[in-house]
């Protein structure tokens, strides 16, 4: 399972969303309009263990949006600020069957966008370091 879907379970067993339903793989949809998305970013290089070949560890990254209705700033900034504390409580754990050393916020939440329908759209960006997920 890639990072991504492995963040997204995370966000859902924490009640930050449903996936498919409000909360989303790698796309914002114009509908529901309140919703959440993790998008697959650019992280850092892979490390090797001594002695061993090949990747010990990957270091991916992931950006995590909140938007609300229309003029609502406070809903998806609770949400994101609730999904930022919760990246930080992320550390040895095993999440979808890949066990994960950090899962750190690289900023705070900030807005990213304000749409044309006026919905404020609250991210920030977090980078792990994991094992390889278990399946791809």
């Amino acid at each position: 399972m890639s990072m991504g879907r492995e963040i997204v379970s995370l966000l859902a067993a924490n009640g930050l969303g449903e996936y498919e339903v409000d909360l989303f793989l790698n796309f914002l949809p114009e509908t529901p309009v309140v919703c959440g998305s993790v998008f697959e970013t650019a992280g850092a290089a892979p490390t090797a263990g001594f002695g061993v070949q090949g990747i010990q560890h990957e270091s991916p990254a992931v950006q995590i949006r909140f938007r609300g209705e229309a003029f609502d700033v406070e809903g998806p900034r609770v949400k994101a600020h609730t999904a930022y504390r919760l990246c930080m409580t992320q550390w040895g754990v095993v999440l979808s069957g890949t066990k994960y050393l950090t899962l750190k916020p690289m900023q705070s939440p900030y807005i990213l966008e304000r749409d044309g329908n006026n919905r404020v759209v609250w991210a920030f960006n977090a980078i792990a370091e994991k094992e390889p997920s278990a399946t791809i």
